[in-house]
């Protein structure tokens, strides 16, 4: 979740205002800040690898004559050079507070350009307007491959691994864990995301980038919630969905891997009591598993079990809400939805947010099974 006043929780349920801007980077330099942006949208969204995609239009009067348009890789807003930090400012009466959204790599310019008028016999540029496309930071780690196969050694710390492959700030969000065996990574395009991504589902989640530049891990269970979502006139839910679907409910897994010889390990769960047994009138539904990871007997029952009790213990089911624009929840957050017709509480998966007054959030809900 991402840093507020307790007065700014208060002020978002009720009326306010808001206006983003953009301070622009080269580096860890701030070589701009407070620039205009306009038509912009920024979805988040946990089934991406890079979760965070953006666009929107820079626009800047000149006090000088100079231009903003990027030429090739000059210019502050040059995609082969710029970072920007997309910056909500919420309003209302008296009450102002700055919320910035994080920050995300330039990838593209798509349209530039420059207002001119004619003085003293030549033009001089009267102001500049930049549409920009961005990607959140995991960008950065899937552009940078591995020159050849880096190796993870046995006993190796998940965490350590993520930082000594990414180079940038992690933040522990759940217990750290250690590789079970040695693991080669390819070298490949992309292969050093990918390589973080896998090392996020061995600590029991998804490897994002968050709004402070960090790795964490969003877990695959759902904690606590630290914000809610409201209904009511001046709430923040406007509209809610669900479903159910129990194709991925499995009440056996069947797991496939090979120890360190090589030789072919199986193992295989099932519910045998209950709603859900496979001699019950849900009859078996049957996933599969495997992992490079599990190289033992004990590892492969242990892997096999794990898998089917998440799956038995809940389903998850998406509820889709459209609510008023709340610059502190980003995905990953678990939030609490109250005032509908049952209490909710998810974990936010996606998020999208634009120069309208309202976001679409979908919040992922574990159904529990019986």
């Amino acid at each position: 979740m991402r840093q507020g006043s307790a007065e700014l929780v208060s002020v978002l349920s009720g009326s306010f205002e808001r206006e983003l801007s953009v301070h622009v980077f080269a580096g860890s330099d701030r070589v701009l800040e407070g620039l205009r942006f306009e038509s912009w949208q920024l979805s988040s969204d946990l089934g991406r690898a890079i979760c965070g995609q953006g666009s929107g239009v820079v626009v800047h009067p000149s006090l000088d004559g100079g231009s903003l348009v990027p030429v090739g890789t000059s210019g502050a807003l040059s995609p082969f050079r710029a970072r920007v930090e997309p910056v909500m400012t919420v309003r209302a009466g008296s009450f102002e507070e700055s919320v910035s959204l994080g920050v995300f790599r330039v990838v593209a310019v798509p349209s530039a350009e420059d207002f001119t008028v004619e003085q003293d016999g030549r033009e001089v540029v009267v102001s500049s307007r930049v549409g920009l496309k961005f990607d959140s930071l995991e960008a950065d780690v899937e552009r940078w491959g591995f020159r050849f196969p880096e190796s993870s050694p046995a006993a190796a710390s998940a965490f350590d691994e993520i930082r000594r492959f990414t180079n940038m700030p992690v933040e522990e969000t759940v217990p750290d864990v250690v590789l079970p065996s040695l693991k080669t990574w390819e070298a490949k395009q992309g292969g050093r995301l990918e390589a973080v991504m896998e090392l996020g589902r061995v600590l029991g989640g998804q490897a994002v980038v968050n709004s402070r530049g960090a790795w964490v891990i969003v877990p695959d269970v759902i904690g606590a919630p630290v914000a809610t979502l409201r209904l009511g006139e001046l709430g923040t839910v406007l509209n809610v969905a669900d479903e159910i679907d129990t194709d991925t409910v499995y009440n056996e897994v069947v797991g496939s891997f090979e120890d360190a010889a090589g030789n072919p390990l199986y193992s295989v769960a099932s519910v045998s009591s209950g709603p859900l047994s496979v001699d019950g009138p849900y009859l078996r539904n049957t996933r599969y598993y495997s992992s490079d990871l599990v190289k033992t007997q004990a590892q492969a029952d242990s892997a096999v079990r794990a898998v089917l009790d998440q799956s038995i213990g809940s389903q998850q089911y998406d509820v889709q809400i459209q609510c008023h624009v709340n610059p502190l929840v980003e995905i990953g957050d678990v939030v609490e939805l109250s005032g509908w017709k049952r209490p909710l509480v998810g974990r936010l998966t996606t998020v999208s947010m634009s120069d309208s007054a309202y976001m679409n959030v979908t919040l992922r809900v574990d159904r529990e099974l019986s």
